[in-house]
């Protein structure tokens, strides 16, 4: 009965992994990196097929060949790490340079075709059979490594996503980066998987089930990836992304004391924060300031980043508000969102993050 489920979720999940793709190659105009993610679940259905049909013939007429249990998880990797960068920089497109990162699968895939050329009495050789098993061990060992690489640049990814959204935009309610930490996820599972295909062929144990073991996973996969992936936008807005990566502001020249305080003096007047969407880019339109000279204002004039600046403005607004007897009979919450706070739980953090009291201790303080 068992294996009945696990074969049901095997093969649901190859058509899943072939419709998901079709689906998403029609909706790349929506999210520009879903041509990289429907190469992805290509991959893995193409993997799940090799592991259920190609891997058990194989062992069967070649057991002494070289055995790659599975060469497309050298591909799952790079194709992981274009999905992520197309989907926060849309201007990215891969070269031929680039194209190298799928170099190791077609050396993989080459060795592999070389071995199964030798008939069956080489199978008996036993020089063949030690450089089967270097080889083996050699390739799993260079898989290990790249995932390493690739997870560095990965974590580091993240990381400069959560600073460009906090050096352009005053809210970050919409800015979820679940959907990296899902690939993240999915990415370490295989590591996993790779690390137990290692000490397979380490000790030479003949796992039966080990092939289905990698279908079923990928075959999840799919089905996270895919389902995910149709409603998965970019992080961050394209016209954003294009400005963060090509304007950098440079903090060598000196700050203008005059466009400062021209800054200050309009956020004192006219009050731009009480927009929860404000952005550096519309605030520059709004003072008329170049974007990349009014970023460099803000952090050299400041000490802040763009969303500390526009959130201190907000909390300010609210302690003020809470004095003013006009707004006594106000909840907390909407005052903050007078304020221009997107939401209860972002104000909650903000307010004690600069005040170190609850927005409703600090209130019950005043009265």
């Amino acid at each position: 009965m068992l294996s009945i489920v696990f074969n049901i979720i095997i093969y649901s999940g190859i058509v899943q992994g072939i419709y998901s793709a079709l689906v998403l190659i029609h909706t790349r105009l929506r999210n520009p990196a879903n041509t990289y993610l429907s190469t992805l679940l290509i991959v893995l259905s193409a993997s799940i097929l090799h592991s259920v049909f190609i891997a058990p013939y194989l062992e069967q007429y070649h057991q002494d060949t070289l055995l790659i249990k599975e060469p497309f998880i050298l591909m799952v990797v790079p194709l992981i790490w274009f999905y992520v960068k197309k989907l926060n920089e849309p201007q990215f497109h891969l070269s031929r340079r680039q194209s190298f990162h799928f170099l190791p699968f077609t050396v993989v895939i080459l060795i592999g075709l070389m071995f199964l050329s030798h008939n069956q009495s080489t199978n008996n050789d036993e020089q063949t059979l030690l450089h089967s098993f270097i080889l083996s061990i050699s390739i799993s060992a260079f898989a290990l490594v790249q995932y390493i690489f690739y997870l560095s640049y990965i974590l580091k990814q993240i990381r400069s996503f959560k600073a460009k959204a906090l050096s352009e935009l005053s809210n970050t309610e919409n800015i979820d980066l679940t959907w990296l930490r899902i690939f993240l996820f999915t990415f370490l599972t295989v590591f996993v998987l790779l690390v137990f295909m290692m000490v397979i062929l380490i000790h030479r144990l003949n796992i039966t089930y080990f092939n289905n073991i990698i279908s079923i996973v990928f075959a999840l996969a799919i089905y996270v990836l895919g389902y995910k992936g149709l409603f998965q936008q970019t992080i961050l807005p394209v016209n954003t992304i294009g400005k963060l990566t090509e304007d950098k502001p440079s903090f060598e020249s000196k700050i203008d004391d005059q466009v400062l305080n021209r800054l200050l003096d309009y956020m004192d007047r006219q009050k731009p924060y009480n927009d929860p969407e404000l952005t550096l880019t519309s605030l520059a339109d709004l003072v008329s300031i170049g974007r990349n000279q009014l970023s460099e204002v803000i952090n050299s004039g400041t000490g802040s980043n763009f969303y500390d600046f526009v959130n201190k403005y907000r909390v300010d607004e609210v302690k003020q508000l809470m004095q003013n007897p006009k707004f006594k009979d106000f909840t907390i919450l909407a005052i903050a969102f007078e304020a221009g706070f997107p939401s209860k739980s972002t104000f909650n953090s903000i307010f004690k993050k600069f005040t170190g009291l609850t927005p409703s201790v600090y209130r019950n303080r005043l009265l």
